[in-house]
């Protein structure tokens, strides 16, 4: 079952087009990320299929649905968007930042919480490992932290499709690997996942295909081992690449 269809799609803001002809489909319970330089439209792709922009022409389903024509509290029942940074102006606790993962589901925005909403925060944090945050202020968190809970907050949203951008950004090591084995177990769970990576080999780690892109369009598609050469990398990012497979796990790194 495919969950996230796009078919030749255009997007641009003025006359010049910054996707062009894309054609991409994720079935059901895909982890899909999204690899190229700077301004290869990647971020712009997960904002179409989060329905935060509407195309020039061609088609975008999430789930059957065009999510440019329903209510966002509909969609949001449907799709979550972990974007790069999450910076409210007040100082809201981490409790109060995840519970807003819970308003699709409430009649209205000023709401009360029940118990029922209270245990899905509770679980969401605990699943990212940040639970001992609860009553924590949230700009009192590092990055790795905030980006932790960023993630309970779309846990809490319980949708069946989650779009990150850039899930390790501006992520130390060790901070970064916490949050693609939180993306790992999201996977294992059977989510669907789109993904848009700066950090090629941490998109090599978890996807199941690769999805290359350069200057607005689609270059390559598949599996990592197969999609990968040095040739593509080297004309996409315009700098030298070096594959290297480890002897011992079989897994694929890439130098640069």
């Amino acid at each position: 079952m495919i969950e996230i269809s796009l078919s030749k799609v255009d997007f641009g803001y003025t006359d010049q087009l910054i996707l062009k002809s894309i054609d991409l489909h994720v079935k059901k319970g895909e982890f899909v990320s999204l690899i190229g330089p700077n301004g290869s439209g990647k971020t712009t792709l997960l904002r179409l299929v989060a329905g935060l922009l509407r195309p020039i022409s061609g088609t975008v389903t999430v789930a059957g649905i065009d999510p440019t024509r329903v209510s966002r509290k509909k969609l949001a029942r449907i799709v979550g968007f972990v974007t790069e940074d999450l910076n409210p102006v007040y100082p809201f606790l981490v409790s109060q930042i995840v519970l807003t993962g819970r308003l699709p589901h409430k009649r209205g925005f000023f709401t009360s919480w029940d118990e029922f909403d209270l245990r899905k925060v509770r679980e969401a944090l605990q699943k990212v490992d940040a639970l001992q945050y609860l009553n924590r202020n949230f700009n009192s968190l590092s990055a790795g932290e905030k980006r932790r809970v960023s993630i309970a907050r779309i846990l809490a949203q319980d949708t069946p499709i989650i779009l990150f951008d850039e899930p390790t950004a501006h992520l130390d090591p060790g901070h970064a690997v916490e949050v693609v084995e939180i993306l790992k177990r999201l996977h294992e769970e059977g989510r669907t996942i789109l993904a848009a990576f700066h950090e090629i080999n941490f998109a090599v780690r978890i996807s199941d295909r690769l999805v290359v892109m350069k200057e607005g369009r689609i270059v390559a598609d598949g599996k990592p081992e197969e999609v990968l050469t040095e040739k593509l990398l080297e004309q996409v990012y315009n700098t030298r690449f070096k594959l290297v497979v480890d002897s011992e796990t079989g897994s694929l790194y890439v130098l640069y």
